[in-house]
């Protein structure tokens, strides 16, 4: 039987290409008869490199850049064939900050305390992400992709794009966006978070996050104000059909990364669906037909059965017809949510498995020796 490992990130492992080999040899100890195919995947967020890197067999080029807190840290640039891949959460991840983020989180005591904590997250930083979109294009790609999932800033993008030379006003951005007019710049997002309105970046950040209310909606009032000043710099587009402006701050992936998916559409970036890109790019779809599909992360939940690697590598696997199942260290969901997405089955570790045991045990339902 040949079974392949697309799974994405796990909270037990250092990467999804670490999870994904521990996967397979649980599985081998079962059956060392089965072709186990290791093929992890990313949506855009952890991982994107390393995945990418994996499924290419192209080795990253380490660079450093400025983290969200203004404080130097390592990073990677991954070049193939005239292509530049960046990870904005080795730039600007949750985790480079997390400090700062644990003390914005929570009740406030008193209403005042809502300003310092938004100066705190306005403080932190996206301008790493715009130094790696900026080495890619001094290396000579002509196509950028830039992965994005959840991030610490939230500046929608602004220290992106002056990174990238829009000027501390950001009235150079004009100047910025003729600087990609020859690159294809595209945007793999995890989420379609739009940067504004109740389901926009700002709001998310109380429904993930825990972030008081009073908080998110300055941040909002801050996300306008920002739209409002790039709709002075930057003539608005108008829609061929309708005839109204376009408003890149509510297209889908605007909000990923507090805003670095905006800074990336102003500058013309194409949003694509993360796991989808990533499934395409390195080719999975020529290996699905015909084989035992096992996708899986941290979590197997409401949101990832809908968004995220689970959900869209499940898809893939539903358009070939080959079977499903999820491994994943939470099961949230039971089996009637993933009928759509043509899941046959979940299972999560029992007390004591680790990802190995996990999938050794799994192997001997669905690859029973004889």
């Amino acid at each position: 039987m040949r079974v392949l490992l697309a799974t994405g990130q796990y909270a037990g492992a250092p990467g999804p290409l670490a999870a994904a080999v521990s996967l397979a040899e649980g599985w081998r100890r079962h059956a060392p008869g089965d072709q186990v195919v290791v093929a992890p995947v990313s949506d855009g967020g952890s991982g994107f490199i390393e995945v990418l890197a994996h499924a290419l067999d192209a080795q990253p080029t380490p660079v450093v850049v400025t983290g969200p807190t203004g404080v130097e840290v390592p990073a990677q640039l991954l070049l193939h064939d005239g292509t530049a891949y960046v990870e904005a959460g080795q730039a600007a991840g949750r985790h480079l900050a997390e400090e700062v983020l644990d003390g914005v989180a929570g009740s406030l005591a008193d209403p005042a305390e809502a300003v310092d904590r938004v100066d705190t997250l306005l403080r932190l930083t996206s301008r790493g992400v715009g130094e790696l979109i900026a080495a890619a294009l001094d290396a000579g790609a002509t196509r950028v992709v830039l992965g994005c999932g959840d991030l610490a800033s939230h500046d929608g993008g602004v220290g992106m794009l002056q990174a990238l030379g829009a000027g501390e006003d950001l009235a150079e951005l004009p100047v910025v966006r003729e600087r990609f007019a020859g690159v294809t710049l595209l945007l793999a997002h995890a989420t379609p978070l739009p940067l504004t309105g109740f389901h926009g970046a700002s709001a998310a950040l109380g429904t993930e996050h825990g972030v008081h209310a009073a908080v998110t909606q300055v941040l909002e009032e801050q996300m306008g104000l920002l739209t409002e000043r790039v709709n002075q710099i930057l003539p608005q587009r108008k829609d061929l059909l309708s005839g109204k402006p376009i408003r890149p701050e509510r297209a889908d992936g605007a909000g990923v990364g507090g805003g670095v998916g905006y800074a990336a559409l102003l500058l013309g970036a194409q949003p694509v669906v993360g796991a989808t890109f990533v499934i395409q790019e390195i080719g999975l779809g020529d290996v699905l037909p015909g084989t035992l599909v096992v996708t899986g992360g941290t979590a197997y939940d409401w949101h990832s059965v809908h968004d995220g690697v689970i959900a869209e590598v499940a898809r893939a696997a539903l358009e070939v017809g080959s079977p499903s199942i999820v491994m994943a260290e939470q099961v949230l969901v039971g089996r009637r949510e993933g009928m759509s997405l043509g899941i046959s089955g979940a299972y999560e570790p029992r007390e004591g498995e680790d990802l190995a045991d996990l999938a050794e045990r799994v192997a001997r339902t669905w690859s029973p020796q004889h």
